[in-house]
């Protein structure tokens, strides 16, 4: 499964390993940090499924959240198939299969001791936030899930008239950053076709999550995801998952002030910080 098992590396305090996840064939990369020594393993770890695009360089994840690093949490990044350094081209499916395989990867590492299998978390950004739902509604080894600015309604966007100029400023100003939108028309076609079945539409993932807590973490100003979308959740959720939702006053779809940030980083520390003092 992992071509590249555990070639240690130091960022500072932390033991950082890369990794190649092999899937249908191809093989999408990664890293894997663990919190400073002083919190012996094995640790809880959250896994991070990232946005669309993805702009930033995995190491630039890790140093935004490392904060979760520090309060005892493992923490896992990866491009999905199709995303800059990984191969393959990218899909609803594909990026479904990844978040998949990347939780049998937690899961084997805590076989190996290094991970707590009832400790195993989501953080999920923007289309992350689609994916990690319909991963959750697949498998029961999740303990929470974090959204932050998440797609709910994808049918949306990928109907709005903008979203095929989208895919060509893409092509344009990143090329190689996102592998089969090269035809916009025919991955919107795609994308169209996967969001008919029923097992990629988010309101039958709701129904069936298999998580203990969830949070959402959304901007009072999100044009993406309006907050009224959010009931959606409300809706369809169980009523034994404990949801919560945080609302950062004036903040659009992608945070950019370092007050919002600062907001956020208190949410999440909030959210996490009581499953892991409570190993």
């Amino acid at each position: 499964m992992n071509r590249n098992e555990f070639k240690k590396i130091y960022d500072g305090p932390y033991e950082v390993s890369a990794i190649e996840i092999d899937n249908e064939d191809q093989i999408f990369k990664g890293l894997v940090y663990f919190p400073p020594e002083e919190y012996i393993k094995p640790c809880p770890v959250i896994l991070y499924f990232h946005e669309f695009p993805q702009l930033f360089a995995l190491q630039e994840i890790v140093k935004r959240y490392k904060y979760l690093l520090d309060l005892g949490y493992a923490f896992i990044c990866v491009n999905f198939r199709g995303f800059r350094y990984s191969e393959g081209t990218i899909s609803i499916a594909s990026q479904v299969s990844d978040g998949m395989k990347l939780l049998e990867f937690a899961k084997r590492m805590a076989e190996k001791n290094k991970f707590i299998l009832e400790n195993i978390n989501i953080l999920a950004y923007d289309l992350g936030a689609y994916i990690a739902l319909l991963v959750c509604s697949k498998s029961p080894f999740i303990n929470k899930l974090l959204l932050l600015s998440p797609i709910l309604d994808l049918r949306k966007h990928v109907e709005n008239k903008e979203f095929e100029n989208i895919l060509k400023y893409i092509n344009k100003f990143l090329p190689g950053n996102i592998r089969g939108i090269e035809n916009p028309i025919e991955f919107i076609q795609m994308t169209r076709e996967e969001l008919s079945m029923k097992q990629y539409q988010i309101k039958n993932a709701i129904k069936d999550l298999k998580i203990n807590k969830l949070k959402i973490i959304i901007g009072q100003n999100d044009k993406i995801t309006p907050i009224f979308e959010l009931e959606l959740l409300n809706i369809n959720i169980q009523s034994n998952i404990i949801m919560k939702t945080s609302i950062i006053n004036s903040m659009d779809h992608d945070p950019v002030e370092d007050k919002e940030m600062e907001q956020i980083k208190k949410e999440i520390i909030k959210f996490f910080k009581e499953s892991r003092n409570n190993r």
